[in-house]
């Protein structure tokens, strides 16, 4: 069975799918894109530069220095910033609630931080530190934007949507593929759209792998 996802087959996504007994198909349905903007204080300043996302490290990497006390949300994030430094860190949860987790116990006596995130981001982060000792400046790095023209989807057993916005453009998409949502916000989208949601995984690859195995690579579709 063949589950398309906006991913390059050398993503650590994509190999958790092989490895549940799936061909991934990259399908970009969307792209992200930067908003090349500074950060809305000087990094040298806050106590530390929280990063949201894999793209929000890329976006930001070229202003990270080893010296800097870095927080990622997770290991992809993690990878994508590409710094060997000892002053990273993550929560074992990847979600924003485990990131606040970490930064209340990291930094105790709270501080100023800067917040790299996408547009669309939910901004928990920013609604949990109100009227708190941690200072939230976000920075808004990047937005996801639909593809144009939209790319032509294979032929495919099921669709996995990791955002919200590609939830809502899967859901268009004509024919009975199953609809997989990676976390509960791109589940939401798929039922806004009408769209029945057909698995939820918490969004770590271990969930990932788990949905798709309960689906038997013979389970026919329809």
């Amino acid at each position: 069975m063949r589950v398309a996802l906006a991913r390059a087959l050398d993503h650590p996504l994509c190999r958790a799918v092989a490895e549940a007994g799936w061909e991934p198909v990259p399908y970009f349905i969307t792209r992200q894109e930067f908003t090349h903007t500074s950060p809305p204080i000087p990094l040298d300043t806050a106590a530390a530069l929280l990063v949201l996302s894999p793209a929000a490290a890329r976006a930001v990497k070229v202003w990270v220095t080893k010296s800097m006390d870095v927080v990622v949300q997770g290991q992809g994030t993690e990878q994508s910033l590409g710094l060997d430094s000892g002053r990273i860190r993550r929560p074992q949860v990847p979600t924003a609630e485990g990131l606040w987790e970490m930064l209340t116990r990291a930094f105790p006596q709270g501080g100023e931080f800067v917040l790299a995130r996408g547009e669309r981001s939910r901004k928990y982060l920013e609604h949990a530190a109100r009227e708190t000792a941690w200072r939230i400046h976000p920075w808004i790095t990047h937005r996801e934007v639909p593809t144009h023209p939209e790319p032509t989807l294979p032929s495919v057993e099921a669709l996995l949507a990791l955002s919200p916005l590609q939830a809502e453009y899967m859901a268009s998409v004509p024919g009975d593929a199953l609809r997989f949502a990676w976390g509960e916000r791109a589940a939401k989208a798929f039922e806004a759209s009408g769209v029945e949601v057909h698995g939820v995984c918490d969004p770590t690859t271990v969930s990932l792998i788990h949905l798709l195995r309960t689906f038997a690579p013979t389970q026919e579709v329809g």
